[in-house]
């Protein structure tokens, strides 16, 4: 531990936070709700934000790292389930899922993107909206949010 409750993630200062992770789905079978809580690290270096904690599905263990910048973020996935995307706000991306099924290309516009954070004691919020193409087949609209709160120790 460092200051305050303050842990060292790769050289940095990395704050302890609790997390609520809230996906929105709609897609042409209709509409599902995905939310989960998670303990996780927040840091910052320079002007990029990380958020990394740690993920199950369907019993799967999964490190997902969220690296939020000004008007993109980035979610890496690594474990059971593996996914590197990159959001722009009004831009279509490319990025990569991978399951037991196989390796699966991906295609994203960013609808929305948000993210408000504040310190003493931190608390942040970060949206995501966007719509999620699979190869060429529309897999939904999806709306995240995710609500950080400082851990209390």
């Amino acid at each position: 531990m460092g200051r305050k409750g303050r842990v060292k993630v790769k050289g940095q200062q990395g704050i302890p936070v609790s997390i609520d992770f809230e996906t929105l789905i709609k897609d042409p079978h209709g509409r599902d709700k995905v939310s989960f809580q998670a303990n996780g690290l927040y840091y910052k270096k320079d002007d990029v934000s990380y958020l990394l904690f740690d993920e199950n599905h369907e019993d799967r263990k999964v490190k997902a790292t969220m690296k939020i910048g000004k008007g993109e973020v980035t979610i890496i996935r690594n474990g059971g389930v593996m996914m590197r995307h990159q959001y722009r706000v009004n831009e279509t991306t490319e990025g990569t899922f991978s399951n037991e099924l196989g390796v699966f290309q991906t295609k994203a516009y960013t609808k929305k993107l948000q993210f408000l954070v504040s310190e003493g004691p931190l608390k942040g919020v970060l949206q995501l909206g966007y719509k999620l193409f699979v190869g060429d087949e529309n897999a939904g609209s999806y709306n995240i949010t995710v609500s950080i709160k400082e851990a209390t120790i």
